[in-house]
């Protein structure tokens, strides 16, 4: 009996579902069980074509999550250099700050020695002041003495001095005290003018400091503002990373999930048509009777020329004739693999190579239905030692069907003319004439 459409797309519901159920629940694994073909039912071409569709749909979402790690990782790897970066440049201010603050202690040092010298000098001109004002003092009192006691002229202190020499010492001391006066005043002048002249220096030296500290001041602190900058984004960088390692974890664990619902359904696929080839097999003994794999005409073997093939094409050959007659025997399996090299050699078939021939369209249902490549890429495992020789064979040039190029299932077709080998008929024309 027939299923029907809503019914065969009730296991793709259900992978949903437990896709979906799994990604609520946060689980790392599990297991997906696919439909199984109830006993009484027998599997037949589409159950196998919806099959292949979720697989194919399973597939495209491995490679979306893929991609999707993939750029996780690179954005993670972005943020990590981003961070290392920006450590370095942390480190890099810290030095600069560090020697910044030895320079601010230097320059510290250098303003108080100058306040030091400031003040030796500022006490030097106190001290200046107080001999200047001694000084004051006692030209003052000589002055009020002599304007108090006028100086008698030179006549005068001749004629009451007792003698002329008297008289001289008198003007001399009188011209000395005066002289002294003068040279006093004129080295106080000079020397506070020196002290005022230091002072000023070393006031404009301390307003220099001052100026370079106020400077290197400003600059630790923008230093000291760009660490503190720098600590932030590498706090936001560790945040985002962490971040990006957990969307990479909850990612793999999708994936894992993925590949496990893709083994289930590929594992699905195989029993599905390990099911159909059974029936197949059970069909064609049902029709053919006592008749099946045995030769109703003599087998035509001919030696033709060896085919240089890669390991590729073997390959390819020996999965062709497992798909089409892996429980045919070594009779049949070499007539399936002879024909595919009987159309290489053919002047009617425009393939003159064996990947070309197994792929021409609507040659070979195996290719058709999509089981061919799925044999090819995941299956190579189930591919017999008996088709590979089957192959090689072949490809050396051994045919035990003469030059026929075509075969079909004899059972489908019991009336046709041809050579039987197992459960296929094979012709020299398709309409298999002769």
């Amino acid at each position: 009996m027939r299923k029907t459409q809503s019914f065969k797309g009730m296991r793709r519901i259900r992978r949903i579902l437990i896709l979906a159920l799994a990604a609520a629940l946060g689980l790392s694994s599990y297991t997906y069980l696919p439909h199984k073909v109830l006993a009484s039912e027998t599997p037949d071409e589409s159950d196998v074509q919806e099959i292949q569709e979720e697989i194919d749909e399973q597939q495209q979402e491995i490679d979306k999550t893929q991609q999707e790690i993939d750029e996780t990782e690179d954005k993670k790897q972005k943020l990590q250099e981003a961070k290392e970066n920006m450590e370095n440049y942390l480190a890099d201010l810290n030095r600069q700050y560090a020697s910044l603050e030895d320079e601010i202690q230097d320059l510290n040092q250098q303003i108080t020695d100058k306040q030091a010298e400031i003040e030796e000098a500022q006490a030097a001109l106190e001290a200046a002041k107080a001999v200047e004002e001694q000084q004051y003092a006692d030209m003052k009192a000589r002055i009020q003495y002599m304007y108090e006691h006028p100086q008698a002229s030179f006549l005068e202190l001749l004629l009451t001095s007792g003698s002329f020499a008297d008289a001289l010492n008198q003007a001399g001391y009188a011209a000395s005290i005066t002289a002294y006066d003068r040279d006093m005043f004129e080295q106080y002048v000079a020397q506070k003018e020196a002290i005022e002249e230091q002072e000023a220096k070393l006031q404009g030296e301390k307003k220099a400091l001052d100026e370079l500290q106020a400077s290197v001041t400003q600059k630790q602190n923008e230093v000291s503002a760009l660490a503190d900058s720098t600590s932030g984004q590498i706090s936001q960088h560790v945040n985002e990373i962490a971040q990006a390692q957990a969307d990479l974890d909850g990612k793999n664990n999708t994936l894992e999930n993925q590949k496990a619902v893709l083994d289930e359904l590929i594992a699905e696929k195989k029993r599905m048509e390990a099911q159909i080839e059974a029936a197949k097999a059970a069909e064609i003994q049902a029709s053919l009777g006592d008749v099946t794999g045995v030769r109703t005409t003599e087998l035509e073997y001919v030696q033709y020329g060896a085919y240089s093939a890669t390991e590729e094409e073997v390959t390819a050959l020996a999965v062709l004739i497992y798909c089409e007659a892996g429980n045919q025997g070594a009779e049949g399996q070499l007539a399936v693999g002879a024909v595919v090299m009987n159309r290489i050699r053919d002047p009617r078939f425009a393939q003159n190579d064996i990947m070309s021939v197994i792929r021409a369209s609507g040659q070979f249902s195996p290719v058709t239905s999509g089981r061919f490549d799925l044999m090819l890429e995941q299956g190579l495992d189930s591919v017999t030692e008996s088709c590979y020789t089957a192959a090689r064979r072949a490809i050396a040039g051994e045919s035990n069907v003469g030059n026929r190029v075509f075969f079909r299932t004899y059972a489908n077709y019991p009336s046709l003319s041809g050579l039987v080998i197992g459960a296929h008929i094979f012709s020299y024309t398709w309409n298999f004439a002769a």
